[in-house]
């Protein structure tokens, strides 16, 4: 399936800083990174950016909108360069009626967002402050993560206190006082500009609901 996702899409490039959609447009298929990182946010009711992940080499983006045709529920904009593949939906459909498998793995896919969305719906309303930050930093992780070992993880991209605000869905100082207890208690580390996760373990106990 992935051999004949390359071949039926499109090679393109994002540069750093550019948008490749914003939330409203109406879409036409879906993306893969190859390479590079990029960001999915909204603007909330009080006008401000609310980040909802940073994504990297390996990550799908735009199939919600592929399978229900309906406009972009968000703004993907590069924070590095970037190399990807677009799969128009006329040819996503062309491959998939041609081998139904591919339609059994996107359901998959739209089910594991499914789980992800409810499951931060009810870290919102029962989750700790500090719960909600380390849930930021794991899903960060596993979007951006480059393992050093068995249990470090570092985040080679700046991260700011609102980005994690952001995504943690709090105030940007709550936010700031539970990253500092969890450098202060070793959690998380920094190496230079970048945060690195010194107790991967630990920060998954603290981010379940």
């Amino acid at each position: 399936m992935r051999r004949a996702f390359v071949s039926a899409a499109i090679p393109m490039t994002l540069n750093q800083r550019e948008t490749l959609f914003h939330a409203g447009d109406s879409g036409d298929g879906c993306y893969y990174v190859r390479s590079g990182v990029v960001k999915a946010s909204v603007i909330a009711r009080d006008g401000q950016e609310r980040l909802l992940a940073m994504l990297g080499p390996g990550a799908l983006i735009g199939e919600i909108s592929l399978i229900d045709q309906q406009p972009r529920s968000a703004t993907i904009q590069a924070l590095r360069d970037c190399s990807l593949l677009h799969l128009t939906s006329t040819a996503f459909y062309t491959l998939a009626d041609s081998n139904p498998m591919i339609y059994r793995q996107a359901l998959r896919i739209l089910a594991q967002r499914l789980r992800g969305t409810n499951d931060s719906a009810v870290a919102q309303s029962t989750a700790s402050v500090a719960g909600r930050v380390a849930r930021a930093f794991t899903s960060l992780a596993e979007g951006l993560g480059v393992r050093l070992d068995e249990s470090r993880i570092v985040l080679p991209h700046r991260i700011t206190q609102s980005d994690i605000a952001g995504m943690a869905g709090v105030a940007r100082e709550n936010a700031s006082r539970a990253i500092n207890d969890l450098l202060r208690e070793g959690v998380l580390g920094r190496n230079g500009s970048f945060y690195v996760i010194e107790r991967a373990g630990e920060l998954k106990e603290l981010s379940e609901i």
